[in-house]
């Protein structure tokens, strides 16, 4: 109707073209664009089944559903699925079944297309609703199957939301609220759910489904909720926008002021608590202040946007002014302020609408005249429309008579896009409110100028498209000095530039697009699926100023993927530099180069000497720190590059950075380069080491190792027969790695595990297998006997490894490496040596240690061996460890009493320290450990019998922190478990204790043992002999009394668990019957009869009595009944 053009600029999406779908991690990794998943759902299928009863039902209520919109859906003829022409629908019979089936799993899958679904940007929140019925989902975090942390959606509250008859939910938002309390400035406080309803409702509640406010408006279905959130403007001459929540109507617009309505929620809430707590308290919460707008000369509005308050410069001041009054028209000296609203439909298909400021004033909600006028409660509950805190008879009275609704303010269109045939389906504002995106129903997506009013861009073949924003922020800390200086406004005191990217989500294609704005290409692709859902919430958080929004701010999300097929939902993160074109932007540069290089290392064949200069080459030329810094680490991962190329590479850029200028230089990368050449030359150093053959074949004696570990003949025999009944016993399945054979460890892995900080390095936190195969490149050979100890650790201490750390590697490895330890006893004399010459650094063990106290050097050693399950490999070390820390301490002794002269008849100094006791201590302990580990692993018999026929656990690994966690009744509850899997009778667990009485001649075990075992009298008497060391280390804790109770117990647990071996319950009465304490057997016999027994005596007999069975008639004679009946 007035003067307007339209410039166009049509763009067509790629249909048949391949969609290179990027993922985080990748070689790129910043460079290119990500979906990246935060967030994924615990139990969405519960929330469908809630919402979508029709789905739960199954059958034939969602097939015939599917019928009708797939015949809809046929009927159109822009579609791409035409029916054929000439073909009858019998032919199609024997199909029906089929595409029931498949039509039903597309409903199944399709069913958050139909649901209303909002999210919170700052993820605490998120609302799907269909038409009556709503769940809010809250993320906790919880453990993934693969046992890390994640974020994971749970249903926090669900439930219906209609309050009138017929209602339903037509649109959603989650609203953050700024806190007020001064620990948390600028954070949010809570969430408030906005829902709007086809009733003309629009209601408030708070994450738990408590009503605060609802407001009727208007009495037309509410279409759409929009929000806007304060923005702090990024140029002085940008008008400053206040806070506002818009409620599109089908023929008016009505706009909340963000402040009022962030006070009415505050005092609604408030109210809510207090009337909870104390009952009858009201405190009525401040108006809310809103302006009302009957759009007019619109045939159909379906969606809109707010832009805000806008001034017109005075050429469009003019221009407007003669559009409108004509040639003569008067001009104010000042142009007027102007609040546009743009809405999509039809004729026009797209319409804007200007409101003067001050043309119409603030309409109050009825809050305020209720409480003036002091009308009584019924008129005030009415007229106001809170809801929330009243009783049943005043809700039915709120519902009969409505709330008194305001007249809009007329506001005509003054100008539109007209195109008669379109249909304007969605309509989504720019974070900077320069631009919209507009879909229709011919599958196009509309780019428009919002100044101008003008359609700049078009894109096709988008039918049901969902469309959002992404705006992306530079970060100037990224480009090199001298480069900084290239742009006007590219300089470290300037402001950052902003790029805007538009998300398009093609549901019928199942692929997600980022364009760059305004004439860019399209910049990223991915393939999420057809069922998805893209939220773009547009607004931030409600409540914060010019003031409150410069302080900390937490992490928000502009646009999100909700996928229901994978239940997760994921966000989309684009750098800067793909908004900047190829000529002007040295990123785009230096991303080629690093695609480049990334090929190059990928090739099938690699020429050494080509490759290396080629790959300097490429990096060199790489001009962004962090863009070389990114290519060096893709370079370090290659597993393909032998160790020489990585040095060689790393030293040239190294150099070529100090040979800049100081300026210039980017010292973090030049320290990240240092700290990497300082690895690969440690590995290069380590590799050397290790593949010196250093073959020792002379093998220590007895006497040797005795003196060693400072034992006498009589205590080293003892430990050799623990240490070859523990061997024989322990039938572990053992794995051999190349790396533990040949001493080495790839760069790449090597360069993982490790991290430099100045002069130190560190070991990054690992896996345990991970840091085993780390110790046992550095000192497996040395325990091996076939490299050099004081080589190795001379070279890893320079380096900047502390003694503390070489030494949790070396006791990892030898902990690990049991077996192989165990059967070389050269290792114990190696193992000696490592430790004397760690010990004796002087950051280790300091002379100045007083003996009387506990050295941390010595206690972390005893608690690796306290930890440790291989307790062999930990017996032996603590014997090293002792006699270590014995020849440290007797030789500071020497030197504190060097002056002491002692007489002919005085006795020798002994040289005694607290660690000394410790270690003592830590012996015993180990010791008896490995007995009883040496016991619950072996095995009476190859022959199963009727206990270990059922699926027991196998034995587990004992440690010593583990006994003294079990407290008193765990060592005989484990031999317990053990006597039952091996099914021993009570007489054989006495020959232990009558083998310590007769030692004349081995115990007769003939008649004794149950019959299922008949082994030979080797294998016994290893038992027994087994049995006997366990009785003697443990001899309160495997009392007979107390081994029969827990024995006892044991069997009718596992009687309990399988019924029907009655053989379990035979054993565990006889057991009973082996207890000599009265006492101990009436109470234990009183458990089994009250927890187990009774129990299935009770069903059975109930059975009986229920079948009408008379037992003494059917099976007993006289006197047997006589008997029974007597029983």
């Amino acid at each position: 109707r007035l003067g307007f053009r339209v410039e166009l600029a049509v763009r067509s999406g790629s249909r048949a073209g391949g969609c290179q779908v990027r993922e985080a991690g990748g070689p790129l990794g910043a460079m290119a664009c990500a979906l990246v998943p935060f967030c994924s759902f615990q139990d969405l299928e519960s929330a469908r089944d809630f919402l979508c009863s029709h789905l739960r039902q199954g059958g034939a209520s969602a097939g015939a559903g599917v019928k009708e919109s797939s015949g809809d859906k046929a009927a159109n003829w822009e579609d791409d699925s035409w029916g054929a022409w000439g073909e009858g629908g019998e032919m199609q019979e024997p199909e029906e079944e089929e595409e029931d089936e498949s039509a039903s799993k597309i409903q199944a899958s399709s069913w958050l297309q139909d649901c209303v679904v909002s999210l919170s940007p700052t993820n605490d929140l998120m609302v799907i609703a269909r038409e009556q019925k709503a769940v809010f989902f809250v993320p906790k975090w919880k453990q993934s199957e693969k046992g890390k942390e994640e974020m994971q959606y749970a249903v926090g509250w669900s439930g219906s939301l209609n309050v009138e008859e017929g209602e339903c939910v037509s649109s959603a938002l989650c609203i953050p609220l700024a806190s007020q309390k001064r620990s948390s400035t600028g954070r949010p406080d809570w969430t408030c759910i906005v829902v709007g309803f086809t009733s003309g409702y629009v209601r408030f509640y708070t994450e738990n489904g408590v009503l605060l406010l609802a407001q009727l408006l208007n009495e037309d279905p509410v279409l759409q909720l929009k929000c806007r959130t304060y923005e702090i403007p990024r140029h002085p001459g940008v008008t400053e926008q206040n806070e506002e929540m818009s409620i599109l109507y089908p023929s008016a617009v009505v706009t909340i002021d963000g402040f009022s309505l962030f006070q009415s929620l505050r005092a609604c809430r408030n109210q809510v608590a207090r009337a909870a707590a104390s009952g009858n308290e009201n405190v009525q919460p401040p108006p809310l202040a809103y302006k009302k707008w009957g759009l007019q000369d619109v045939d159909t509005i379906v969606d809109h946007v707010s832009i805000g308050i806008m001034t017109l410069s005075p050429f469009d001041q003019m221009k407007t002014a003669s559009n409108i009054g004509g040639f003569n028209a008067a001009i104010k000296n000042s142009p007027p302020a102007m609040s546009q609203y743009i809405t999509v439909g039809s004729n026009p298909f797209t319409g804007f609408f200007y409101a003067l400021e001050g043309s119409s004033q603030p309409l109050l909600s009825h809050v305020a005249l209720a409480v003036a006028s002091k009308l009584t409660s019924a008129l005030f509950n009415a007229a106001s429309g809170w809801l929330g805190w009243k009783h049943k008879q005043e809700e039915e009275s709120v519902q009969k008579q409505k709330p008194k609704v305001e007249p809009a303010t007329p506001l005509a269109v003054r100008f539109g896009i007209p195109d008669s045939r379109r249909h304007g389906e969605r309509i989504c504002l720019s974070p900077c409110n320069t631009l919209a995106a507009v879909t229709d129903d011919f599958g196009r997506v509309l780019l428009l100028d919002v100044a101008r009013g003008l359609a700049i861009r078009m894109w096709k073949g988008y039918r049901d498209a969902q469309i959002g924003w992404i705006q992306t922020v530079e970060d100037l800390h990224e480009r090199e000095a001298e480069k900084m200086d290239f742009s006007p406004v590219g300089s470290s005191q300037g402001p950052s530039r902003v790029a805007q990217f538009l998300v398009i989500y093609a549901p019928r294609r199942g692929i997600l697009e980022v364009w760059s704005t305004q004439q860019g290409p399209r910049v990223g692709a991915f393939n999420v699926g057809k069922y998805c859902r893209l939220l773009y919430p547009g607004y931030k958080i409600m409540g914060l100023n010019n003031v409150t929004s410069q302080g900390w701010q937490p992490q928000t999300y502009q646009i999100c993927l909700v996928d229901p097929v994978s239940r997760t939902v994921k966000t989309v993160h684009v750098p800067f530099h793909l908004a900047l074109s190829d000529k002007k932007s040295e990123r785009a540069k230096d991303m080629h180069l690093v695609k480049k290089l990334a090929v190059m290392l990928k090739a099938k064949t690699l020429n050494l000497d080509m490759v290396e200069a080629g790959v300097k080459e490429l990096i060199l030329d790489i001009k962004y720190p962090a863009t070389k810094k990114q290519a060096l680490e893709s370079i370090l991962a290659n597993e393909r590059l032998p160790l020489s190329s990585l040095t060689t590479i790393t030293q040239t850029l190294m150099d070529t950075l100090r040979n800049q200028e100081g300026e210039c230089v980017d010292e973090g990368l030049l320290q990240f380069c240092a700290n990497k050449l300082k690895l690969l030359q440690l590995h290069e150093s380590v590799s050397k080491i290790n593949h010196l053959d250093m073959q020792s074949d002379l093998v220590p004696s007895d006497n040797d190792l005795a003196k060693l570990l400072r034992l006498d003949e009589r205590e080293f025999a003892r430990l050799q027969m623990l240490l070859e009944n523990y061997k024989l016993q322990d039938t572990r399945l053992s794995v051999h790695f190349a790396e533990d054979k040949d001493g080495t460890l790839p760069v790449k892995t090597f360069l993982e595990h490790l991290e430099c900080e100045k002069d130190t390095i560190e070991v990054k936190k690992l896996e345990e297998s991970e840091y085993v195969a780390l110790g046992s490149f550095f000192f497996w050979k040395c325990l091996r006997g076939e490299s050099s100890t004081e080589e190795m650790c001379d070279i890893l201490v320079s380096a900047g490894f502390s003694p503390q750390r070489l030494l949790s590697l070396l006791l990892s490895v030898w902990l690990s490496k049991e077996k192989d330890i165990l059967h070389r006893t050269q290792s114990v004399c190696c193992l000696h040596a490592a430790l004397s010459l760690l010990s004796k650094m002087t950051v280790a063990v300091d002379e100045l240690w007083d003996s009387q106290s506990v050295s941390p050097w010595w206690q972390q050693m005893r608690t690796a061996c306290v930890q440790s399950e291989n307790n062999g490999a930990a017996l032996l070390s603590a014997y090293i460890g002792h006699s270590v820390t014995a020849q440290i301490t007797d030789s500071i002794a020497e030197k504190k009493f060097s002056q002491i002269t002692v007489g002919a008849d005085t006795d020798p100094w002994e040289a005694l320290s607290l660690d000394t006791e410790y270690w003592k201590l830590l012996l015993k302990q180990l010791e008896d450990c490995l007995i009883l580990q040496t016991l619950l692993h072996s095995k009476v018999g190859k022959k199963r019998s009727q206990a270990s026929s059922v699926q027991t656990e196998p034995p587990g690994r004992l440690s010593v922190k583990k006994l003294l966690e079990g407290g008193k009744g765990g060592i005989a509850d484990s031999v317990a478990k053990w006597v039952f899997k091996q099914d021993l009778s009570p007489p054989f667990l006495r020959l232990g204790w009558k083998k310590e009485e007769s030692e004349e001649g081995p115990p007769e075990t003939g008649g004794i043992i149950v019959a299922e075992v008949e082994e030979d009298q080797t294998e016994l008497e290893t038992i027994l002999e087994l049995l006997h060391l366990a009785y003697q280390q443990f001899p309160c804790s495997l009392e007979l009394g107390i081994l029969h109770a827990h024995c006892c117990w044991e069997y009718v647990v596992q009687w309990n668990k399988y019924p029907e071996e009655a053989h379990f319950l035979t054993r565990s009465i006889d057991h009973l019957r082996c207890i000599d304490n009265a006492h101990v057997q009436h109470g234990i016999a009183l458990m089994m009869w009250n927890t187990f027994i009774v129990k299935r005596l009770s069903a059975a007999t109930y059975l009986m009595d229920k079948v009408n069975i008379r037992i003494s008639h059917l099976f007993l004679s006289g006197g047997e009944r006589t008997e029974a009946l007597h029983f």
